[in-house]
């Protein structure tokens, strides 16, 4: 049984994120906030709710519950309640993905924090940094100098969790090519999946 302290700040997380998203709507329906910044925002916010609610719960319901966030955003999409999130120029289900990217990120690394932890903001700092790099750029397809700066936002949080040169060097660059390459929002689901395998394997 999960204790009530950890229940109420996962409660309190909850809330936080819950306004987040609510205020990023409000800045786009009333202030006309563009929808590609919004999105961007509530994707980092996302993956650092995960890295704070993670450790208070079995691997199992972080999945399931991260499932039903995957739901509940499939519903947001088809009823347009966070326009601030869905609505971008490109076809994307990136919203869809990150939360099951998130599940695949905390099965594979299992009880060791520092995997997850390393993946979910690798995908949450990392992605976003190179989407910003090419939004400063004007491009509207994914840049190399964006890639360049997913590596280097990524070597900053691998080395941050405590991994070595090798990995490092491996995950920045490896994790760097699987967003450059995963199409239509599914890097959501890659750099997870390969940010915490490389991990795994590189011990």
């Amino acid at each position: 049984m999960i204790p009530a302290s950890e229940v109420a700040v996962f409660l309190g997380a909850t809330l936080v994120l819950l306004t987040a998203f609510v205020v990023l709507e409000y800045l786009v329906r009333k202030r006309g906030a563009p929808t590609e910044l919004t999105r961007r925002v509530a994707h980092v916010a996302a993956c650092l709710f995960a890295v704070a609610v993670h450790q208070l719960m079995p691997v199992w319901l972080f999945v399931t519950l991260a499932l039903g966030f995957s739901a509940l955003m499939l519903l947001s999409r088809h009823f347009q309640v966070f326009t601030s999130i869905h609505k971008v120029r490109r076809r994307s289900l990136g919203d869809v993905y990150l939360p099951l990217g998130l599940a695949i990120g905390a099965c594979i690394a299992g009880d060791r924090f520092e995997i997850f932890v390393a993946a979910a903001l690798t995908l949450g700092l990392g992605d976003v940094a190179a989407g910003l790099t090419g939004d400063l750029l004007r491009s509207s397809s994914k840049t190399w100098w964006g890639s360049v700066v997913f590596v280097g936002v990524t070597a900053v949080v691998v080395a941050a969790c405590g991994f070595g040169a090798v990995s490092i060097g491996v995950v920045a660059i490896l994790a760097a090519a699987t967003e450059r390459y995963s199409p239509r929002g599914t890097d959501n689901l890659t750099i997870p999946l390969v940010t915490a395998g490389l991990l795994v394997l590189l011990g």
